[in-house]
């Protein structure tokens, strides 16, 4: 019986996932602090502001508000945003690094969780989104494009 089940799930139709592009963020980097530790290597790198642009979602990264606390790869990062209408938005953001490309820039994706006040800007608290990222140097910062999942 457990077959017959496996076999009529493979042949239902599967809804497909659709996503929307919402907004790019760059992110500036204030430096990073590294360590290699008796489990795991950890570094804390602080965000020295940036900026959102995009057709959802326009703002600024909040100087020295946050920073990415990674650990093996692991992307846990926690800072303060601000709508170009002054709200302010907090943001956690989860994700994994890889350090793997051509020109050998780190490339990320991240799944983030938005806290809003209530108003025009609560939709991002309401829904789910993933990103794909880029670390660049000189200067450092990261660049993340956001897209809505539907």
């Amino acid at each position: 019986m457990a077959e017959d089940t496996a076999q009529d799930m493979a042949e239902q139709d599967i809804p497909a996932i659709n996503h929307e592009y919402a907004f790019t963020m760059g992110i500036d980097s204030a430096g990073h602090i590294e360590f290699q530790g008796p489990m795991r290597s950890r570094t804390f790198e602080p965000a020295a502001g940036g900026e959102i642009w995009g057709p959802k979602l326009q703002g600024r990264v909040v100087p020295q508000s946050g920073a990415d606390f990674a650990s093996n790869g692991q992307m846990d990062a926690h800072m303060m945003l601000q709508a170009s209408d002054g709200t302010w938005i907090y943001m956690n953001l989860l994700g994994y690094e890889h350090n793997v490309t051509e020109g050998g820039e780190a490339y990320f994706r991240v799944a983030p969780y938005f806290d809003t006040p209530s108003g025009p800007h609560e939709w991002l608290a309401k829904t789910v989104f993933v990103g794909i990222g880029e670390r660049h140097h000189n200067p450092d910062h990261s660049i993340i494009h956001f897209y809505e999942i539907s």
